[in-house]
């Protein structure tokens, strides 16, 4: 397992991020779904192996990544393992899969912003069924390499709001090979996290925002 460097949130995970499948992260804008992603880099990076972080969105910022190395007393030497690609279409997004079966010493993978170029590009009614079928691909293929592989992968995704209702995008995907969630939002001056898990009941820890990443807040 990997740790998420909030002890609150790895015991809720019993230990952290698990080996093997796919974990998601997400919420509205602004709620920390990229940091806490990439604070699960951390540790495996400490340890000098290979992350590999997969940029939607074209909004990666590493200078926010190289801060909390620095405050958290880390040298910025360990970032040379903090692989980075950028996709632009789903087009891309789907042919990675294969160059990601192809690294050898890979420990972790993110994908940020998981299903916006699919919302993005079948975004006609007509498009439905297109879009069903190329992210579903998308998602068997990821969980793929998750298993084989034996590594965590962190997604983020979007929370949507319509009316009174909450869904994230493409949930009619995700729930097919999502296992664990960590669902984030904004409360009032503080964040609370919500974890989801089979067989078990939804639990809460709190959090903000500090030099050193997302710190626990009681």
């Amino acid at each position: 397992m990997i740790t998420t460097q909030l002890k609150k949130l790895d015991s809720i995970l019993g230990g952290g991020i698990r080996n093997a499948i796919i974990t998601d992260i997400f919420g509205e804008n602004g709620t920390g779904k990229t940091q806490l992603a990439l604070q699960a880099s951390l540790e495996p990076l400490r340890q000098k192996l290979d992350v590999l972080f997969i940029d939607t969105t074209g909004e990666f910022r590493p200078e926010r990544i190289l801060e909390i190395v620095k405050n958290r007393n880390m040298h910025d030497s360990l970032l040379d393992n903090l692989k980075f690609a950028r996709v632009t279409n789903t087009a891309e997004q789907i042919n990675f899969l294969e160059k990601i079966k192809n690294f050898k010493d890979i420990s972790l993978v993110i994908v940020d912003n998981i299903a916006d170029l699919f919302s993005f590009e079948y975004s006609k009614k007509e498009q439905f069924m297109e879009k069903y079928t190329n992210f579903m691909k998308y998602m068997y293929g990821l969980s793929l390499i998750a298993l084989k592989k034996k590594i965590p992968i962190v997604v983020t995704n979007q929370l949507l709001k319509k009316q009174d209702t909450e869904y994230e995008k493409l949930d009619f995907v995700m729930n097919h090979f999502i296992h664990q969630r960590i669902k984030l939002k904004k409360i009032k001056n503080y964040y609370q996290g919500e974890v989801y898990q089979p067989f078990t009941n939804n639990q809460q820890f709190y959090y903000n925002f500090g030099p050193t990443g997302i710190v626990e807040q009681s």
